[in-house]
């Protein structure tokens, strides 16, 4: 019918796997394995990251998972831009098991902005 557009169309879902950024994923498999070891690499930290990062926090992290071995499976679930910081989250999973989340933030200049780790 003229003037008619019919029924409403469905909106398709967002992707479940979004396609990861080689680059940013190879900087976040670089990053967790410097916290399993506990040794950082600061010149790559931007200030107020490197000031939050204390030497006793990199301690901790280390302790709690370096045990853990390297992930065998390192999957992007989400990934982002705020202003300009760009973000992935990952879904880290261990030959034991165990499951982490690990954000990873790095500004325009390529300067580490944000490091979590949590559970999924």
């Amino acid at each position: 019918m003229p003037g008619s557009e019919g029924p409403p169309q469905p909106i398709s879902a967002p992707s479940a796997a979004p396609t990861a950024d080689p680059a940013m994923l190879a900087r976040a498999k670089s990053w967790f394995a410097q916290l399993q070891a506990g040794k950082i690499d600061r010149s790559q930290l931007g200030t107020t990251a490197n000031t939050a990062l204390t030497d006793a926090k990199i301690a901790t992290v280390a302790q709690a998972i370096s045990a853990l071995g390297s992930p065998a499976t390192f999957v992007q679930t989400s990934a982002g831009q705020q202003g300009n910081i760009s973000y992935a989250i990952y879904l880290l999973t261990f030959g034991n098991g165990t499951k982490l989340k690990f954000f990873f933030a790095v500004d325009s200049q390529g300067k580490v902005q944000g490091l979590q780790i949590g559970q999924p």
